[in-house]
This record gives C-alpha cells, structure tokens and sequence, in this order.
C-alpha cells in the first residue's frame, strides 16, 4: 500500500478514505466514487478477491457491489448497490471483516465478539 489512506486494493480497484469518507478509484479509467461514509474514519475495508463487492467497516458495517449502473453513497437510501449493519440503533462498532466464501462474512466487534453475515 502506497498511502496510510488506502483501505485496499485489487487488480482493477483501489479503497481509499479521507477522514470519514470512503471512495473507489477506477484503475482503468481513474474515476472516484463515494462508497462510504463512517462517523470516526473506517476501521478498514476489503475487495472480494473476485471483485463483486467492497465491504467496508467501522460504526456498522457497509458492503458495497462493484456492478454498474455505480451509484454513489448516500445515507437513509434504499437501492440495490450497497446493504448496511449497524449504522444506526443499535451501533455495532466493528474491528474487522473478513469475507469466507460467497455468502458468508466473519465479522469481529471492538469488544473481541465475534458474529457471522450472510449476503
């Protein structure tokens, strides 16, 4: 990692944040999009190693699918391109994600407890 401000990066991908908020950066084509954004700066995020998803964590969770149309983060939206955990009452304050197969995420809390997600 070339910045303390990258999250992540795979083949076509880059995950970077300034403060609070999180972006993707486009390889290819160098455009930025909003992901994300955490109150307190993200605590980490990790790109699906086939690149479906970013899944993105701190106060809750943010999993956000690498599919097009790519709609930029918004709060209180409902739509198809991102799922959220633990944004709102009740907070979950997350240390780490870590994605196990296609459906399933290890996620482990500040407190060392530990839960799975299934997509």
């Amino acid at each position: 990692m070339h910045s303390k401000n990258i999250l992540d990066e795979s083949r076509n991908y880059i995950v970077k944040h300034t403060y609070e908020t999180v972006y993707l950066i486009s390889k290819c084509n160098h455009s930025k999009i909003i992901i994300g954004d955490f109150y307190g700066e993200p605590n980490g995020a990790t790109i699906d190693t086939d690149e479906r998803f970013v899944v993105m964590y701190g106060c809750g969770i943010i999993l956000y699918f690498l599919q097009p149309p790519f709609q930029e983060y918004s709060y209180e939206t409902n739509t198809s391109q991102w799922l959220e955990w633990g944004r709102i009452d009740p907070i979950m304050w997350v240390d780490k994600v870590i994605p196990l197969d296609n459906h399933k995420m290890k996620v482990i809390f500040e407190n060392g407890q530990t839960n799975m997600i299934t997509i």
